[in-house]
């Protein structure tokens, strides 16, 4: 088709919401046009460009074994109740009922309805492996959708399962399509990393982000240039000096000591106040585990991942309590608060051991406590690897210093083991005819 006789929409203006360069240029050069927040349309320029993406994908999907079919996008709220998704997925969650007051959604990833034809149709052992994968449009209802399609509320996503009667045949599904996503996004020509990830509310025992690089990345990745384990910074982990789960009280720290501190309530400031560094202050965070307040020691100049605090606690919400919360809990301002005589559940990252005769709080309104000694001056639930990791930190494999660099999540793997099929019972026969659940994967583009 002629240039005149196709629909190409330039603009001469940016739009003033869209912040990216990729977003303005797609919008100005006539690709996409918003229709509400989060939501686009593609016009005939973009779809031939999404068109011929999915050819690649669709081309190393089938050479890997994988079969296509389509699932419905609107499932009913029976089988997200099966699985455990429906009260636990969140707002993203779009919800809705029909004329008959039957609940229903739209699905932003599709592990419930997949083992629902794998509970229908697979049988034996015989029958697997198997991957079956589809290409269509999701919804997520994104509370603040933005970087136009990077981040909308209805996006197309290339979607794949793999079930096996074990989890060392899982293993090689899982290598298969790690190796598919590696040849997909090489033939596409982009930059990109493999790295460890978490597994988020998928679930699941592990999986990996495939991370195409970018400064204008909204993920921030953690590598090592020396043995090349490579995670997003919600998985980073850190080589550690002092492992250890109990505290050792120093004999030649002082007595503690109640001060007055003034208007010094954040860790510089604090410090500061005291002609000491912020690495010898202990940082004291509030939180509610499942409703529940925890309380969490750092070291001053850490930060903590939520992500590994919510694997340590087991627990399905995790969030930092308010102000209002934190008064009513500790009995004091957040920046006052601190470990010492209190009752609370308390769980302190690996590098507070390695601390002695430290600064803080004293839960009382503008003072700390000085010479405090963990073990002798407080006492923790448990000790763990509670760290943000960051630039310059210790490889965990090597101890090479760690370098920081940002990325576009574009593709997901995810072993998923049984936390779909047993609930939902999408169990086989072995050879002796003894029923055990599917070991499930799941592949995610886009």
């Amino acid at each position: 088709m002629r240039y005149t006789q196709m629909l190409i929409p330039t603009r001469k203006e940016t739009p003033v919401d869209a912040e990216l360069p990729s977003h303005q240029l797609m919008l100005r050069a006539g690709y996409i046009n918003q229709l509400t927040a989060g939501i686009y349309t593609l016009l005939p320029l973009a779809w031939r460009s999404v068109q011929k993406i999915a050819q690649i994908i669709r081309d190393e999907m089938n050479r890997s074994g994988a079969q296509e079919l389509l699932l419905p996008m609107v499932q009913p709220a029976e089988i997200w109740k099966q699985s455990g998704r429906w009260d636990h997925y969140g707002k993203e969650l779009l919800r809705f009922t029909d004329r008959k007051n039957q609940e229903y959604c739209l699905t932003p990833t599709h592990e419930e309805g997949i083992t629902d034809v794998a509970r229908q149709f697979i049988r034996s052992y015989k029958q697997m492996p198997i991957n079956m994968y589809q290409i269509q449009v999701k919804f997520r209802d994104e509370l603040r959708p933005r970087a136009g399609l990077m981040r909308g509320r209805e996006f197309m996503m290339k979607d794949a399962y793999s079930f096996d009667v074990s989890y060392e045949a899982a293993e090689k599904s899982y290598q298969s399509m790690y190796d598919a996503y590696c040849r997909i996004f090489k033939r596409c020509g982009l930059a990109f990393r493999a790295v460890e990830a978490d597994s988020g509310a998928i679930g699941g025992s592990h999986s990996h982000e495939f991370q195409v690089l970018a400064q204008t990345g909204e993920d921030r990745l953690l590598s090592c240039p020396k043995c090349g384990y490579a995670a997003n910074e919600e998985k980073a982990e850190v080589k550690r000096t002092i492992v250890k789960s109990t505290f050792t009280p120093s004999a030649n720290t002082p007595a503690m000591e109640k001060i007055y501190t003034g208007n010094a309530h954040s860790i510089d400031e604090v410090a500061e106040f005291l002609h000491d560094t912020p690495d010898h202050t202990l940082k004291t965070l509030v939180y509610l585990a499942d409703g529940k307040p925890v309380i969490i020691l750092m070291r001053g100049n850490d930060n903590l991942n939520e992500i590994k605090l919510q694997h340590v606690l087991d627990c399905e919400t995790l969030v930092m309590a308010s102000d209002a919360a934190i008064e009513e809990i500790m009995g004091s301002k957040p920046g006052s608060v601190g470990p010492c005589h209190i009752s609370i559940p308390t769980y302190a990252d690996f590098n507070v051991v390695d601390m002695h005769d430290v600064c803080c709080g004293a839960n009382e309104a503008d003072h700390h406590f000085i010479h405090v000694e963990p073990g002798r001056d407080f006492n923790v639930t448990k000790i763990d690897d509670l760290v943000l990791a960051k630039e310059g930190d210790a490889c965990p494999h090597c101890g090479a210093p760690l370098e920081a660099f940002r990325g576009i999540e574009v593709g997901h793997v995810f072993l998923l083991g049984t936390k779909y099929s047993q609930p939902m019972g999408a169990n086989y026969l072995d050879e002796a005819g003894n029923s055990h659940p599917c070991v499930m994967g799941c592949y995610g583009i886009g």
